[in-house]
């Protein structure tokens, strides 16, 4: 697919979806239940939000990919938690080699989501390992992190990435490192 057919692709996707959400508050204002409707508006407001603070990062590819996966999660009604630590990334991560940072990203938000959790955790910070993207089903795993030679390292062919993996009993969490 070329780089024209991916936009409108995206922006059929996005006017499908805003019409959804016109519908539902139609839906409830015609079933006279305003406080659903400002309810629902409340939610659309706060998962926005949450999706510009992303975007502010100033890597628009990473961005896209993070979306994308967590409005999936939205829509199979997943709890998402995020906390992002950084203003922006010093580089554009997904600048190069596209394809396979977002294949592999969609990839983990897959097995994350297969776990039936129902939640997951994203934190993007820096330490001194360098910028992360942390995701995991259980926020205690954030508290793995300290013990990171005890996480495996998964091999990739994508430059300038670091992978790592943790798991215990139906916990996940990967750390990419950029």
């Amino acid at each position: 697919m070329n780089e024209l057919e991916k936009y409108i692709s995206l922006l059929r996707k996005q006017r499908h979806d805003f019409m959804n959400d016109l519908q539902v508050i139609y839906g409830y204002l015609q079933i006279k239940r305003p406080q659903g409707a400002l309810e629902y508006i409340d939610r659309l407001s706060k998962q926005n939000e949450t999706i510009s603070e992303i975007y502010k990062l100033q890597d628009d590819g990473f961005s896209l990919c993070l979306e994308n996966n967590i409005k999936k999660l939205w829509a199979n009604e997943v709890k998402v938690e995020i906390d992002i630590e950084i203003s922006n990334f010093k580089n554009k991560i997904f600048e190069n080699e596209y394809n396979k940072k977002n294949d592999l990203v969609n990839t983990i938000f897959m097995e994350i989501e297969a776990t039936d959790q129902k939640f997951v955790y994203i934190y993007i910070f820096q330490d001194e390992l360098g910028e992360s993207l942390l995701l995991a089903n259980n926020e205690a795993m954030l508290g793995e992190i300290s013990w990171m030679d005890e996480w495996q390292q998964i091999d990739m062919a994508i430059d300038g990435f670091k992978i790592y993996r943790c798991d215990f009993d139906n916990n996940i969490a990967y750390r990419l490192i950029f």
